[in-house]
């Protein structure tokens, strides 16, 4: 990688809006071959698996893993599975209380969802729930977690198969793209770049990083047009309702269902985080 001299000021982007659940579902569900060698590459540094291999058996599901019609909130960003392996794969821009229970949820679904088809319990598939974060889930600057489940004391596996990798996007945010020491940290850098010029440096013209950026953008640029707001109208709903607190609860309430950044909610809004997670 070159170290050319970059002014990180010019030409930023929206930080993170990778993330936004309605811009990857269709990235990476839309066929298109960068979309896919992306995924790949990702997927298969993370479980050490040929990327031949997963391109050869890995099927994508439907993302409503519910094994009955009574459990809710059981629709996941993305999932993948073979005959010995479910991957759930999701992307997660904010922290809040209520992550770790829905992830772990989607994690009962497809063991659930396995067990229907076996009998006593024998030849279960693996399951990895990998999460791409846009902040640092333990707080302790590291690019990835693995966690799994252990005896407390002896730090012995319980060896359920069951595998959690969380990939830390605010860990490549701090360090800068001139101190990417592997290819899982320069591909997920994507997701952090906010500056054309360092862009340019770090991905060569024609290779599927660029292509996946450009379908990004044009993903990012057509879902502004679908959005529940825009700008003007926000501000003029707020100075209609006088900053009453059930007109601005309700903005709020728009801007989450279209996947915002908390931060730009509250700068709309004027409400709190916590306001604004409650509404969630």
């Amino acid at each position: 990688m070159k170290n050319a001299v970059i002014d990180e000021k010019k030409n930023k982007k929206d930080s993170f809006y990778l993330l936004n659940d309605n811009i990857v579902k269709k990235l990476f569900t839309n066929g298109s071959k960068a979309s896919e060698e992306f995924l790949y590459e990702i997927i298969s540094t993370v479980l050490k698996v040929p990327k031949k291999q997963l391109k050869r058996d890995f099927r994508l599901m439907h993302p409503e893993i519910a094994v009955n019609d009574k459990m809710i909130n059981s629709e996941a960003d993305l999932v993948y599975e073979n005959d010995k392996i479910y991957i759930s794969l999701e992307f997660n821009y904010n922290n809040y209380k209520e992550l770790l229970s829905k992830n772990i949820s989607y994690v009962c679904c497809l063991y659930l969802k396995d067990l229907q088809h076996k009998e006593n319990y024998k030849n279960l598939k693996e399951i990895y729930s990998i999460n791409i974060d846009g902040f640092d889930y333990f707080k302790k600057n590291q690019f990835i977690y693995e966690s799994e489940m252990f005896e407390k004391n002896l730090l012995l596996p319980r060896n359920l198969n069951i595998h959690y990798v969380d990939i830390n996007l605010e860990y490549l945010k701090k360090i800068g793209y001139n101190n990417i020491a592997s290819e899982l940290e320069k591909w997920c850098y994507i997701f952090v770049c906010d500056n054309d010029q360092v862009f340019n440096e770090i991905y060569e013209e024609g290779s599927y990083m660029r292509e996946f950026r450009k379908e990004a953008e044009k993903l990012s640029s057509e879902l502004d047009t679908m959005l529940y707001y825009d700008k003007k109208k926000l501000d003029q709903e707020i100075v209609y309702n006088n900053g009453k607190e059930d007109g601005k609860k309700e903005i709020a309430k728009k801007m989450l269902d279209a996947n915002e950044p908390i931060d730009k909610i509250m700068n709309f809004t004027k409400l709190s985080k916590n306001e604004i997670l409650k509404l969630k």
